[in-house]
């Protein structure tokens, strides 16, 4: 469960760090380029980024060697029906998640005073860590809205399989990261999704049925407070082909 468990954790970083920016508004008026970096045994830095690119946050990494995930911040502005939106963005990268998650907390364009919460914006491909995703094809994943969706409460199938039980398990992991994430562009609308698991070529395994049930808890328990709109159950398919 490393995969769901690291991303629940870098989200937390990006809260609690855009919650302690708001002490550093001074320096972001002249500095807005920051990094904030987390250590493998929980050290935390920030660094005021030389140069804002790909390459130097690249070798900040390589220079230390242990940072388990990180952020850079930028400001950045936008127009949204002819009024100019100012907001500071905020960019996440976990070493065991392939896609960083983006964020913006907006702000007033002359105090930059945060106004409203943190947004979710996009996911992004990591290109700062080397993860240790699977190779190879990824599991078989169909979705099928169910004659239960209403306008403000959809219901969603996932049908998801693979020959490999580890692989599945791993994508079970990325689909339900990517579908919390979707749904948190709508948070006026309550998401139910089953998710249909079937072990192609046999029935699953007590292992992955132990390790699924496990999931189902840890999604209660820290997924759902983060992505109250989105819940989860699963099925099991028996003898798949």
């Amino acid at each position: 469960m490393e995969y769901l468990k690291a991303a629940i954790s870098l989200r937390t970083f990006l809260w609690e760090t855009n919650f302690t920016l708001r002490q550093y508004i001074d320096e972001i008026k002249t500095k807005p380029n920051k990094m904030w970096l987390k250590t493998y045994d929980d050290q935390l830095e920030k660094i005021d980024m030389e140069e804002f690119s790909n390459e130097y946050v690249k070798n900040i990494l390589k220079r230390m060697g242990n940072v388990e995930m990180f952020l850079v911040t930028d400001i950045a502005n936008m127009d949204v029906n002819g009024k100019e939106l100012f907001y500071l963005l905020l960019k996440g990268y976990h070493s065991r998640i392939e896609k960083g998650m983006v964020f913006y907390q907006v702000i007033d364009r002359d105090s930059y005073e945060p106004s409203g919460f943190l947004q979710f914006s996009n996911l992004e491909d990591n290109i700062f860590y080397t993860t240790d995703a699977f190779k190879g094809e990824e599991s078989s994943c169909n979705a099928m809205e169910t004659d239960k969706s209403k306008d403000d409460n959809k219901s969603i199938v996932f049908f998801i399989g693979h020959l490999d039980e580890e692989r599945l398990f791993y994508d079970i992991q990325r689909l339900i990261f990517d579908t919390v994430n979707n749904v948190a562009r709508h948070p006026k609308i309550q998401f139910d999704f089953i998710i249909s698991v079937a072990r192609y070529g046999g029935s699953p395994s007590m292992e992955l049925l132990e390790k699924v049930q496990a999931l189902d808890l840890f999604i209660k328990e820290k997924v759902h407070p983060e992505y109250p709109n989105a819940s989860f159950t699963f099925t099991f398919e028996q003898d798949a082909s």
